[in-house]
C-alpha cells in the first residue's frame, strides 16, 4: 500500500508540474515551431542516440569483464536499448536499470555482481555529468548572468555527493557498521549481499586503467548528450551558441534526474526554462516547454525501438 501511495504521489507531482508549465503555453506557437523544424539536426540527434548506446554498452562490458562476467557486447547493447524503453515508465531511470540487472543476471546467475556493475556504471555517469556541469560554466563564467551563477554550485554539490558515495563503497567500513545495526537474520542476508557487492568493486579497483577508461567513456557520453540537445535546439532554429549548451545542459540533466517524477518530466521543463532565460532566448516561457516536449518525444521514438525488440524477445520465449 505504501508503494502504491508513493507511486501516486510521484504521478501527482509530475502532473502538477506539467500543468504548471504547459497550462500557460501558447500551443499555436508550439505548432508553428514544430512545423518549421529542420530535418538534418534531428538525424544527428538519432545518430548520437545510437552512438551513446554503444558507448554505454561498452563501458558496462568493461566493468563486467573486470569481474570475470562474460557477456557479449551485442547482448549488452540489446539489454541497454530495451532498458531505455522501460525508463519512460518508472521514476529516475529505475525501471531501465532494474531490467538491465534482471536481464543479465538471468543469463549469468550473478544478480548481486550484475547489480554492482550497473551501480558502478551509473556512478561514473553521474560523476562525469556533474564534473562537466561545473567545469564548463567555470570556464565561461563571464557569460553567465550574475543572478544565475549560484546555480553553478548545484553540479559541484552533486559531484561531491557521488564522490562521497564512491569513497564509502571503496572504504567499506561505514557501510559494514550500518549493516551491524540491523536485526540478526536481516543482518546476515545484507552482509552476504555486501560481501559480493564489495568483491565486484575490489575487482574494478584492481584494474585502474579500466576505471580510467570507464570514466573517460562517461565524459564522452555526457558530452554527446550536450551535442544531442544542441541538435534539437538547432532543429528549432533557436540560435543558441553551442558553448551555452555546454554551460547549462549538465545542470538540466542533473535536475531531470531528480527523484520524485516520472522520467524527469516537470523538472526537465523547469530546467530548460532556467536555461533559456539565462541565455536570453525570446519568449522563453513558450520555447522552453516546446524544447523539453520535443526532446522527450524524440527520445521516446528512439526508445520505442527497444520496446519492439522486447516484444519480439517475449514472443520467442
Amino acid at each position: 500500500m505504501n508503494k502504491n501511495l508513493k507511486t501516486a504521489i510521484k504521478i501527482g507531482l509530475t502532473l502538477c508540474l506539467l500543468v504548471f508549465f504547459y497550462g500557460r503555453m501558447d500551443f499555436s506557437e508550439l505548432r508553428s515551431q514544430i512545423s518549421n523544424l529542420r530535418l538534418y539536426p534531428l538525424v544527428g540527434f538519432f545518430v548520437i542516440c545510437v552512438v551513446n548506446m554503444g558507448v554505454s554498452s561498452y563501458r558496462w562490458k568493461l566493468l563486467l569483464d573486470s569481474d570475470s562476467i562474460r557477456v557479449s557486447y551485442a547482448k549488452l547493447f540489446t539489454s541497454h536499448w530495451i532498458a531505455s524503453f522501460f525508463n519512460f515508465f518508472a521514476p529516475s531511470n529505475i525501471g531501465g536499470d532494474a531490467y538491465r540487472i534482471a536481464d543479465i543476471a538471468k543469463k549469468t546467475g550473478k544478480g548481486t555482481k550484475t547489480f554492482a556493475s550497473v551501480f558502478a556504471d551509473r556512478l561514473t555517469g553521474f560523476l562525469a555529468m556533474s564534473m562537466l556541469g561545473f567545469i564548463f560554466p567555470l570556464t565561461g563564467l563571464r557569460g553567465v548572468p550574475v543572478e544565475h551563477r549560484w546555480k553553478l554550485f548545484i553540479p559541484l554539490s552533486v559531484f561531491f555527493v557521488f564522490l562521497l558515495v564512491a569513497v564509502l563503497i571503496w572504504q567499506q567500513t561505514f557501510l559494514r557498521c550500518l549493516c551491524r545495526l540491523l536485526p540478526g537474520k536481516l543482518r546476515d542476508i545484507i552482509s552476504g549481499i555486501l560481501d559480493k557487492f564489495f568483491e565486484s568493486f575490489e575487482a574494478y579497483s584492481s584494474r585502474k586503467m579500466v576505471l580510467v577508461l570507464c570514466f573517460g567513456l562517461s565524459v564522452v557520453f555526457q558530452f554527446l548528450v550536450i551535442v544531442a540537445a544542441f541538435c534539437v535546439g538547432s532543429a528549432m532554429n533557436l540560435g543558441i551558441p553551442f558553448f551555452e549548451y555546454c554551460v547549462f545542459m549538465p545542470l538540466v540533466c542533473i535536475l531531470e534526474s531528480t527523484p520524485g517524477t516520472i522520467n524527469g518530466m516537470g523538472f526537465r521543463d523547469a530546467a530548460y526554462l532556467m536555461f533559456f532565460n539565462a541565455a536570453g532566448v525570446p519568449e522563453a516561457d513558450t520555447v522552453a516547454p516546446a524544447m523539453a516536449l520535443l526532446y522527450l518525444t524524440l527520445t521516446l521514438i528512439y526508445a520505442s525501438f527497444g520496446g519492439l525488440v522486447f516484444l519480439r524477445r517475449m514472443a520467442k520465449s
